[in-house]
């Protein structure tokens, strides 16, 4: 997808895991607590969008999008959430590359979870 990024952008650490039992119950409700569980970590930069992306997104109800540029893995999948410091994303869509390359990048576009206690 994403061809010759340089790749000193990437500084940023993602988590990529899953919300899974932490071993903790509620004390009200005496159902088990769920949080986030890494199960692998990747480099990534930040992918500036165009004005054209950035309308399409809106179009598809993606509000405050991020976009994440990753070295190819398939590792990655859209089943994972991502964390990067304090804050979990939910990923919408992954752009893989071919793999053909050694210099390929994928492009993941999520959204910031926001946690509604309304």
């Amino acid at each position: 997808m994403v061809k010759n990024v340089n790749v000193a952008r990437m500084r940023y650490r993602l988590e990529f895991g899953l919300d899974e039992p932490t071993g903790k119950k509620n004390p009200n409700t005496g159902k088990s607590i769920k949080g986030f569980n890494p199960h692998l970590s990747r480099y990534a930069g930040l992918w500036t969008l165009s004005a054209n992306q950035a309308i399409t997104l809106a179009g598809a109800h993606i509000k405050e999008a991020v976009v994440f540029f990753v070295r190819h893995d398939l590792k990655i999948t859209s089943n994972y959430k991502i964390r990067k410091g304090d804050e979990i994303f939910i990923i919408d869509n992954i752009s893989y590359d071919d793999g053909l390359s050694t210099d390929g990048f994928d492009l993941i576009t999520c959204h910031r979870e926001v946690i509604d206690h309304g």
